[in-house]
């Protein structure tokens, strides 16, 4: 399954906003602008989708999330996100979303106002409906005329509904839609991600593997015990951007062995707990193991741990981690915030074509305020935020018929492509009015 474009609208300043997705594509503007906000309206509306009903009635009422700006005051919140699943044969181009208005005070909110479900077999047809949310109908499949009774509630998504039906031809599409998700890098500060805390929490599994995970090393090493070819890609991805690296070693250490719970006591005041108790009123435990990332270099006489390594470095292998994890638990869509942070300018090609390569098919989203990650990039599958003065934000993409005369400007006057589209972003009125001349219209 490839993700092919996905729109939102209708969250926090995010106008309504439609990225094409193939490969990477990048959102550039100034600080404070509303890259972070874009990125959390896609996240938010795939969680829309997998949260229950009660989750929804709290996300359609999130007050950060509820649009602030004047002229955005009575935005509903709007998704859709379309696909291609090779597997679904007549019914591979997909297109669904759903729009909601978020929590009034005068009560009259928190209501699913839209929702919508189409298919095709290629790209040059039309688009056939299957769902009439407003009419309370949908259609089994492209040969069938009629359509059949659907009834939900507010907080109800069709979705939810018809992924019970078994006499559905649409039941493929139907899980294609649950299963797409969208994983997103945005920390900053890795903290103790190389050497966390040995204690876990009581649910989590052994060989258990998140994206983003808070213990790299122990998702290394559950990456190299599931897919071991994921990781010996891994380790030559980081060979490639650290030509210094002479090995890489992950070492397993056992913390406890199976008699140590019987030696920890816990009291309550006077009483002391049982393990029954213990384990109802203490949320985590002592880790049978833990993981360390070693890295030799030819200019170090031994192994140093990567928690000791510099931020940039740390960044790095965190990024290539999460690209790789991406591609065992098959993300749909990942996204980067500031993808350039701590890192030098002279690596920066080199790591998004390798976190491209590891990625597969999922499409790259990354965040920038820098003009050095966009001389990388293709010019058209750059989304530029368009300075105004209404607090609202628009991202629009640079026309693939200006790309020549950018180029040729930012020549003109000695600067890089990315250079020059960061001085007309700080510009003024004229600056804008000669970035406005690039972008695609709305």
């Amino acid at each position: 399954m490839k993700v092919n474009s996905i729109t939102v609208a209708g969250f926090k300043n995010i106008k309504k906003t439609r990225l094409e997705l193939d490969s990477i594509c990048a959102l550039i503007s100034t600080n404070n602008y509303g890259k972070s906000n874009l990125m959390e309206a896609i996240d938010f509306g795939f969680d829309f989708i997998h949260e229950s009903r009660k989750g929804r009635k709290n996300m359609m009422s999130w007050i950060k999330g509820i649009p602030l700006c004047t002229i955005m005051q009575d935005d509903e919140y709007y998704f859709e996100v379309e696909f291609c699943d090779e597997e679904l044969a007549e019914y591979k181009f997909v297109r669904y979303g759903f729009s909601f208005k978020w929590h009034r005070d005068d009560d009259s909110g928190e209501v699913i106002t839209d929702e919508w479900i189409e298919a095709r077999d290629n790209t040059s047809v039309r688009y056939n409906s299957f769902l009439k949310r407003n009419e309370g109908k949908y259609r089994k499949g492209k040969d069938t005329v009629a359509y059949r009774k659907i009834e939900l509630d507010d907080l109800q998504l069709a979705i939810d509904v018809l992924a019970l039906l078994d006499d559905i031809d649409i039941s493929g599409v139907v899980k294609d839609i649950h299963d797409i998700t969208f994983r997103v890098c945005s920390s900053l500060d890795l903290g103790d991600r190389y050497q966390p805390s040995p204690l876990e929490y009581i649910e989590d599994e052994e060989d258990s593997i998140r994206f983003d995970d808070a213990d790299v090393p122990k998702a290394l090493f559950v990456l190299k015990t599931k897919k071991t070819e994921l990781y010996e890609l891994f380790e030559d991805a980081v060979y490639t951007l650290f030509p210094d690296f002479a090995s890489i070693s992950l070492n397993e250490f056992t913390l406890a062995d199976q008699n140590m719970d019987k030696h920890i006591t816990v009291k309550v005041g006077d009483k002391e707990l049982s393990p029954e108790e213990m384990e109802k009123e203490i949320p985590f435990k002592i880790r049978e193991h833990v993981y360390r990332l070693f890295v030799k270099s030819e200019f170090m006489n031994q192994p140093v741990s990567m928690a000791n390594m510099s931020t940039g470095t740390k960044r790095a292998i965190w990024l290539l981690t999460n690209a790789f994890v991406a591609n065992l638990v098959k993300a749909g869509i990942v996204g980067v915030e500031e993808i350039e942070t701590s890192i030098h300018p002279r690596m920066i090609k080199n790591l998004l074509e390798i976190i491209n390569d590891a990625l597969g098919d999922a499409p790259l989203i990354v965040s920038s305020h820098s003009p050095y990650l966009v001389q990388y990039l293709k010019p058209e599958k750059i989304y530029v935020g368009v300075p105004n003065a209404n607090g609202v934000a628009e991202f629009r993409r640079i026309q693939k018929n200006k790309v020549k005369n950018i180029v040729a400007n930012a020549r003109d006057l000695g600067l890089s492509v990315g250079e020059y589209l960061f001085e007309l972003l700080s510009g003024d009125s004229d600056s804008f009015e000669i970035l406005e001349s690039y972008l695609e219209v709305n």
